[in-house]
């Protein structure tokens, strides 16, 4: 007699497939992650760049806080200026500028108004609201400056030279 097996004995395990150890992207999306992290990469170095690059501005910007409380912060203000921009720009023209031309040129660089220099700079007592008035203009400068700023125009008056 042929032996009969139950229904539940004749039923074989359940295999599971192979597990896949190592999945292969295509190699279009290797090249779309390199180029993806390149991007990133350089971004990065490049804000991390500007960052350092502007290290100057940020400390100039402090250093305004500063001056501005002293007796002599117009001159200290006006040199600041001087030091930013000779930093950033060690040929620029404006920096062998005085007195009107120097005046000139800085009113010419944001809209806010900008005092008299020359009665600021050297006048015997100090003048509190001209002072305020160079400490608002010099921060909005630094703020706005990104390490290039126009060259003065040819029609400026001669240096060290000031007009009545």
């Amino acid at each position: 007699m042929a032996e009969t097996q139950s229904a539940l004995e004749q039923l074989a395990d359940i295999s599971e497939p192979a597990l896949v150890s190592n999945f292969a992207l295509a190699p279009v999306w290797w090249f779309v992650l390199v180029l993806s992290l390149a991007g990133l990469l350089y971004l990065a170095l490049s804000y991390y760049w500007r960052w350092r690059h502007l290290a100057a501005k940020r400390e100039a910007l402090k250093l305004l806080e500063l001056i501005s409380l002293q007796p002599d912060a117009a001159s200290q203000i006006n040199q600041l200026l001087k030091r930013v921009l000779r930093h950033y720009q060690p040929t620029h023209t404006a920096l062998n500028l005085s007195g009107a031309a120097w005046q000139d040129w800085l009113a010419q660089q944001h809209q806010l108004p900008l005092p008299d220099l020359s009665r600021l700079l050297y006048q015997a007592q100090q003048d509190t609201a001209g002072n305020e008035l160079l400490y608002q203009f010099a921060k909005a400068w630094l703020t706005a400056y990104r390490g290039e700023a126009p060259a003065p125009q040819s029609q400026q008056h001669p240096e060290g030279l000031h007009h009545a």
